[in-house]
């Protein structure tokens, strides 16, 4: 029996669980933390392009937005620049 799960939307699914695996075990005031904020808003655009509901594409897209958002204040207060 094949699966549900369109191709693309499994691949995504699999890519933001990857790299929520990677979770740094620093804190999160480190350059460490702010990169895998930024590989997770990554993830979550990609998401969001394949997801079925356009609000679930929102949501995806609205999380990505502020990952991208935390990276960039941990990095201003690290004074790093983006």
């Amino acid at each position: 029996m094949s699966s549900s799960i369109p191709p693309p939307l499994r691949v995504a699914l699999q890519n933001l669980r990857q790299v929520r695996s990677v979770k740094p075990q620093v804190g999160i005031e480190t350059e460490e933390f702010a990169a895998w904020r930024e590989q997770i808003a990554e993830a979550l655009e990609a998401l969001a392009l394949v997801l079925i509901f356009p609000e679930d594409r929102e949501r995806a897209a609205d999380e990505a937005k502020a990952a991208r958002a935390e990276a960039r204040r941990i990095r201003s207060r690290l004074d790093i620049p983006s």
